[in-house]
């Protein structure tokens, strides 16, 4: 350490000379003080150092007349060992020759000599700290004895608060691993800085204590980094994989879990459909690893389009969602696929009254990694056989898709996948009859493939990459038939997109955080389109009609062009205040609308086709809120604006209208999140969305050419939402959701509100499973939502013209189908096998055989009214084996 002095020189030291000048009055006169030109520092005591003390000696010193000194004297003492430093250091001392009447002369002084300490200057950080947490992803709740190890250094056991930390931690990155009990070792990477502390929280998932999976099934388990975090959606429900297995009513199917979930409306038994806050099906999209696809289920509900295998979560958010997404009025379902991890070739088989797939993994070295997986519907097989022609009444889904996958770890922390997706439909139905007037039938096709790359790259420091590249083609046909008049709408579809995002920690204070992500989403969709038949078919959205209802007998053919670009940019901060107690994402996107459509107008004789361009550009803010000032209690609310382009089925000039701009809808919402326990959750959530520009059918008698659509309709829906969720607590999980709300329609400005076709006010759904070990597993999904409004027939007159009997209509959407009320009850078992595992499951759906009702029928004369009831009770038998 260096010793700090102080040295003073008193000139009330030049006591000696005064006093003899006292004496003689007219004696010698100081005509120059000495000056000290050489200091020399005194060694500062150990002792006193070591204890902290300071002290300050006076000395007397002797300066000869050339400036040296010749004696120091104590004259107030600070202890022995001060006193002998300041007079060895003092005698050291040199100085300019004090002068007497101008001729240097002998001098005494006084000097004051100060120890003093200074504070120490730590010398630059070396080293760094990484310190976090260790917790199960599913309850969220700490796990102790993990076990953190740095490659080839240290290494940490997590406490019983699931914390860890390692100190004195090179700069660089570093790789390091968890391992521990039912954890199947992980390896991830982090950027330590030389003087900084590092907070990191990884969240795993781990392993059934009773039921231990096979090791393939281990490799399945994979490392969540969350440091920093950047959560966007406000609102969003995210379900495991394995939990949503096992959800009765779903067949073991994944992401048919989306049905049971708060927001969601009850879909019509055949459909499929998402009815999510109030919103059209067609305005909620499905995003597949960040790629959009046409439909997240088959024909039917039955599957979704992706082998649960493969699934590694979803998502489903019903809006105020956040930047990266657009081009969608209603909510958005993402769903993360599982990329394939462990050694071996792993897969499974399996097979029920619907279907039968199977699955398969496989490696080759340490780093690539390959998985496929197949479905094909026979369901129509049984039905065949043993119904004979009860195809023609009921819808029977035929259906299959294909996923196949490659990946390859460049390096921890960055992948690289090759994708490829396909997926097919057909469904018919219908009602013969001895009259050809009378013969109804109906027919859906859809055939879909994706391709995409997609390259990930996670840095130590929080940073995150993403590019998915992706192409894509979609074929759908639509049928139908009424007597002698048949309508079919047919599309083909060619796709191009690209997504890539790039997030990072712009900056990282304690108590203040901001991550930024910029990214863009990019798609151009080229689409051909053939219609012909009734411009009455396929219905809209708020036609009043019955089913079963004729068709006008106007009829009309078209066959057009739509080309639509849009390259949307956005970007997207999370403002972290108060040691991430509340965070703040502000983003912005905007989002260019780009439209070719090859005619304008109606084909008349020769006349060649004039074309139409159209562009637009909207700039979308968006804005959420997250304050959990408890770790038991939080705050949400998000809002912002949302566009959606009008479906190029809508842009026929003879169907509907090229020109239909760009429909716009704003989306708010806030609610709050309680956590009385650690595995007990409670979220209510309003919410509230304004929408405009939406395409209905001119209330003209007589449309003008090329506008039998317009965008004049309005729509709003609001409620409230409620879901109570129990995590996996010994051996217990479940949720009960609840949504009130209330979707409604205006179709023109200046016209009364109507209530949106898919409106259900209550949407309750209730579901509970209990695995109480050695395999077992039971459950049961209880269902009950109001029923959609329709119009009512209030009469009926007889139209000679085409021999039969036409409706007349009541108050438009003033009475509704009858409540559906339905409970499911699954039971499973597993059973080693060696290395391999079977599970065998009963599903029964509807198990009290309620006759629910799907759609009101009329007899032809409109005097008797009945229903078109969904399934009676089912039961559903099935297995899989995993190997």
């Amino acid at each position: 350490m260096i010793a700090l002095f102080v040295a003073t020189l008193i000139a009330a030291a030049l006591a000696p000379l005064t006093a003899h000048a006292q004496e003689r009055p007219a004696g010698p006169q100081l005509t120059r003080a000495p000056e000290l030109v050489q200091f020399v520092e005194a060694e500062y005591p150990p002792e006193a150092r070591e204890t902290g003390i300071e002290a300050t000696v006076v000395l007397q010193i002797t300066i000869d007349a050339t400036g040296a000194v010749t004696e120091a004297v104590v004259i107030e003492s600070a202890g022995d060992a001060f006193d002998a430093a300041a007079i060895t250091a003092a005698r050291q001392f040199r100085f300019t020759p004090a002068e007497v009447d101008g001729v240097p002369a002998a001098i005494r002084i006084s000097y004051a000599y100060r120890f003093t300490l200074e504070e120490e200057t730590p010398p630059p950080p070396t080293t760094g700290t990484l310190t976090g947490i260790v917790r199960d992803r599913r309850s969220r709740a700490p796990i102790a004895g993990v076990t953190i190890t740095i490659e080839n250094g240290a290494s940490s056991v997590t406490d019983a608060e699931g914390r860890f930390a390692l100190s004195d931690l090179a700069p660089g990155v570093v790789v390091l691993s968890l391992s521990g009990e039912r954890l199947t070792a992980l390896r991830t990477e982090e950027t330590i800085a030389a003087g900084e502390r590092l907070e990191v929280a990884y969240d795993v998932t781990l392993r059934d204590p009773e039921d231990e999976q096979s090791e393939a099934d281990a490799d399945d388990l994979e490392i969540v980094v969350v440091a920093p975090a950047l959560r966007r959606e406000v609102v969003s429900t995210r379900v495991e994989a394995e939990e949503a297995r096992r959800v009765p009513g779903t067949g073991g199917d994944v992401l048919r879990v989306v049905e049971s979930l708060p927001g969601v409306a009850r879909s019509s038994v055949g459909t499929g459909q998402l009815v999510v806050w109030g919103a059209s099906p067609e305005d909620t999209r499905v995003y597949v690893d960040g790629v959009r696809i046409p439909r997240l289920y088959h024909e039917g509900g039955l599957r979704s389009v992706i082998a649960s295998d493969l699934v590694e979560s979803l998502d489903l958010v019903p809006g105020g969602y956040g930047a990266a997404y657009g081009r969608g009025l209603g909510g958005i379902v993402t769903v993360r696929t599982l990329t394939p991890m462990g050694d071996g070739l792993h897969g499974t088989v399996s097979a029920d009254l619907y279907d039968v797939s199977t699955t398969l993994r496989g490696s080759a070295g340490d780093r690539w990694r390959a998985a496929g997986a197949a479905r094909v519907s026979w369901l129509h097989l049984f039905v065949e056989a043993t119904q004979g022609d009860l195809g023609d009444y009921v819808a029977v889904p035929r259906y299959w898709d294909t996923q196949l996958r490659a990946a390859h770890q460049v390096r921890p922390g960055e992948t690289i996948e090759l994708v490829h997706m396909l997926g097919g439909d057909r469904i018919s139905r219908g009602v013969p009859s001895s009259d050809p007037a009378l013969v109804t039938s109906e027919s859906r096709e859809l055939d879909f493939q994706r391709l995409y790359a997609r390259w990930d790259r996670e840095g130590g420091d929080g940073s995150r990459s993403t590019i998915v590249p992706w192409v894509g083609w979609d074929r759908s046909l639509r049928a139908s038939r009424f007597g002698d008049v048949t309508t079919s709408v047919a599309s083909e579809t060619w796709l191009l997109g690209l997504r890539a995002s790039h997030r990072v920690r712009a900056f990282d204070q304690p108590g203040f955080g901001l991550d930024v992500e910029i990214g863009v989403d990019a798609e151009v969709d080229v689409v051909g389109l053939s219609r012909q038949g009734s411009i009455g078919l396929p219905a809209r959205e708020g036609d009043v009609r019955v089913f079963g209802q004729p068709p006008p007998d106007r009829i009309a053919s078209d066959a057009w062009e739509v080309v639509q670009v849009g390259a949307a940019p956005y970007v997207e901060g999370d403002l972290a205040f108060f040691d991430g107690a509340l965070h703040v994402v502000p983003g912005l996107r905007i989002d260019p609308y780009a439209r070719t459509v090859s005619r304008r107008s109606p084909r008349e004789g020769d006349a060649p086709d004039i074309g139409l361009a159209l562009q637009d550009f909207r700039a979308e803010p968006r804005l959420a809120l997250r304050w959990d000032p408890y770790p038991f209690l939080g705050f949400r609310a998000a809002g912002g604006l949302y566009h959606q382009s009008a479906v190029p089925e809508d842009l026929s000039a003879t169907f509907g209208n090229p020109t239909l701009p760009v429909g716009q809808s704003w989306h708010v919402l806030a609610g709050t999140t309680v956590r009385p326990t650690p595995t007990l959750g409670i979220e209510v959530t309003g919410f509230a969305s304004f929408s405009e520009g939406l395409a209905v059918r001119s209330q003209d008698e007589s449309p003008l050419r090329a506008q039998a659509l317009v965008a004049e309709g309005w729509g709003r829906a609001y409620g409230v939402q409620t879901l109570v969720r129990l995590e996996e607590t010994e051996g217990f999980s479940g949720w009960v959701a609840y949504t009130l709300m209330r979707s409604e329609r205006q179709d023109a400005a200046g016209q009364p509100w109507r209530l949106f076709d898919y409106d259900q006010t209550h949407v309750l759904t209730a579901l509970l499973s209990w695995t109480p070990g050695g395999g077992f597993e039971v459950g049961a999904r209880f269902r009950y939502s109001t029923g959609f409004p329709r119009t009512p027939v209030v009469d009926a007159f007889y139209d000679a013209g085409r021999d039969r009997w036409q409706p007349l209509f009541g108050e438009r959407s003033s009475v509704r189908l009858p409540e559906f009320v339905q409970l499911d009850v699954r039971v499973g078992q597993r059973i080693e096998l060696g290395d391999t595992r079977l599970e065998l499951w009963l599903e029964v759906q509807n198990v009290t055989n309620q006759a629910n009702a799907e759609e009101f029928v009329f007899s032809p004369d409109y005097t008797r009214r009945d229903t078109i009831r969904g399934l009676p009770i089912l039961p559903v038998l099935g297995l899989r084996w995993t190997f």
